[in-house]
């Protein structure tokens, strides 16, 4: 999020540091301005202008306050969230503290896509504030102030309504699916490896990813003996994503993966001196680097991407009672499909 427009409208002026309370809560590189509103106005709610920020309003009557935002999408529809929240002492210092707390994390979610709320009910609020009557201004009582009790739907912000610890905090997002991985490997041929993966994303722009394959089963000539390659492999990636939108990203990583190989071979030619050797597990570490694209679908996503793998050490194929070996390539061009599904983990 590098930008933030915040309009308040109503009886904010009880606690005149309002603004400023809600900017402290962002991270410095974000910047948060104010707008000069004295009434919501529908169509800027409804047609946010620009992508790269985030529009809230804000407005106090009697004791309730309703926050609307509001998100641009680069080829998409916009995204929007509303909040309604009871403020039984008004906008003193607490009610102020509360509603910062809430426009901060309304933002956060609606950035992440952790929530939104559907056009349609955004836009019955709306109606519902063109026909409620104008509040008057909030009386100052003499009694002291009863203890706040804020209300929200059942939709609210379980997951994102925590208090900011400092400029560093960060969203976490969890991520399952399966991929299939086809790798060109010089002599051993073209490897088949389907498996399953755990991602994990911060601040929706920084990624890990653990992902777990095994080759099927594949056979490759080595006179005069013919190989069959199988195992598992483990790979471990840290990736980087571009920004959110409607309907792709893209998503550059790098790391390390490792091959428990397993060699069996058995004789392909009626040669006297030749045979073949038992059986043989080997372990092959390589460094890999891909570059993929995302398409949503709704929580889900599909990504196709290729990769380059560089094993760090080579596997060498040697036949007793023959001269020379075969060495495995050192690199290995592929690609890889994947079906993956986020959630939010619960705070």
């Amino acid at each position: 999020m590098t930008r933030v427009e915040i309009a308040l409208i109503g009886n904010t002026e009880q606690d005149p540091a309002l603004f400023e309370r809600i900017r402290s809560l962002f991270s410095e590189q974000t910047l948060v301005l104010q707008r000069d509103s004295e009434r919501i106005d529908q169509g800027a709610v409804l047609l946010p202008q620009r992508a790269d920020t985030v529009y809230i309003w804000i407005r106090v009557a009697e004791r309730n306050a309703r926050v609307y935002l509001a998100l641009a999408e680069e080829g998409g529809p916009a995204r929007y969230l509303f909040r309604e929240v009871a403020l039984d002492a008004g906008v003193d210092e607490v009610g102020g503290e509360t509603l910062a707390e809430i426009a901060h994390s309304s933002a956060q979610a609606l950035w992440l896509r952790q929530l939104q709320t559907p056009r349609q009910a955004l836009v019955e609020a709306l109606e519902r504030e063109v026909a409620a009557p104008q509040a008057a201004p909030l009386s100052v009582a003499a009694t002291p102030a009863p203890p706040l009790a804020v209300h929200e739907s059942r939709d609210s912000l379980a997951a994102a309504a925590t208090r900011r610890d400092g400029p560093g905090a960060s969203s976490i997002r969890l991520g399952l699916g399966a991929s299939e991985a086809l790798h060109a490997s010089g002599a051993e041929g073209w490897l088949h490896e389907p498996g399953g993966f755990l991602a994990f994303e911060f601040r929706a722009r920084l990624s890990l990813r653990l992902a777990v394959r095994y080759l099927v089963a594949t056979d490759f000539d080595l006179p005069p003996v013919r190989v069959r390659l199988s195992g598992p492999s483990s790979e471990v990636r840290g990736g980087w994503l571009s920004n959110d939108s409607g309907r792709m990203r893209l998503r550059l990583e790098a790391g390390l993966g490792l091959f428990w190989g397993h060699a069996q071979a058995s004789i392909a030619a009626e040669e006297p001196k030749a045979h073949a050797l038992a059986a043989q597990d080997f372990a092959r570490v390589y460094a890999l680097a891909a570059g993929s694209l995302e398409w949503p679908l709704g929580p889900a996503w599909l990504a196709a991407g290729a990769d380059l793998r560089v094993p760090l050490r080579a596997t060498a194929y040697e036949v007793g009672g023959q001269s020379g070996a075969s060495v495995s390539p050192t690199l290995c061009p592929g690609g890889t499909l994947e079906l993956g599904i986020g959630f939010d983990p619960v705070r």
